[in-house]
């Protein structure tokens, strides 16, 4: 199927096409994270933000606007570079000093039981957390992403990424002895 016509199909849902338009220009994705770094990130952390411009690209395009790939270029990069803007503004400097997830003992809810050895303690985490944080923090346990807890809680992929730092700090003042959630 000819490059026309796979973004004719994604634009109309065909999600096929846009898995296959997606994986056609991972490459130069690739290419344009490698330059970039976003401050208080992962290092595919721009990868993926590359990926969404690409997947903004793929949504967005009219033939008009000329070839895609030039269209997707500047999708992608621009996304990136909002991104490494955004990160390093001075009102985010408080999320890029934050201790992950991954640094502490709760990595998963498999090593958090055998390094405490203690289920209570997962109790007290989730006695912790309201209703909406408790569902969160079961996916997340589980192994989901981001977007697959977004998706299963009909919220945005921001929502969840805000709902596990608050989970994360609550579950690090339990960590630490202090239970005063």
């Amino acid at each position: 199927m000819s490059e026309k016509q796979l973004l004719q199909k994604a634009a109309a849902g065909d999600k096929g096409a846009m898995e296959e338009l997606l994986i056609a220009y991972m490459g130069m994705v690739k290419a344009l994270a490698r330059r970039y770094y976003i401050v208080g990130a992962a290092s595919e952390d721009a990868w993926q933000e590359g990926m969404i411009g690409l997947y903004k690209a793929i949504c967005t395009y009219k033939e008009e606007k000329g070839k895609f790939s030039a269209y997707a270029y500047a999708c992608i990069k621009a996304n990136i570079l909002d991104a490494v803007k955004a990160a390093s503004r001075e009102k985010n400097r408080p999320l890029n000093n934050y201790v992950p997830l991954e640094n502490t003992e709760l990595v998963s809810s498999d090593d958090l039981t055998d390094d405490i050895g203690d289920r209570q303690l997962m109790e007290r985490i989730r006695a912790g957390l309201n209703g909406e944080e408790e569902k969160i923090f079961g996916l997340w346990a589980e192994g989901c992403s981001y977007a697959e807890i977004a998706e299963e809680i009909k919220k945005s992929v921001k929502y969840v990424d805000n709902a596990l730092q608050r989970i994360r700090r609550k579950a690090k003042k339990i960590l630490s002895g202090r239970e005063d959630i």
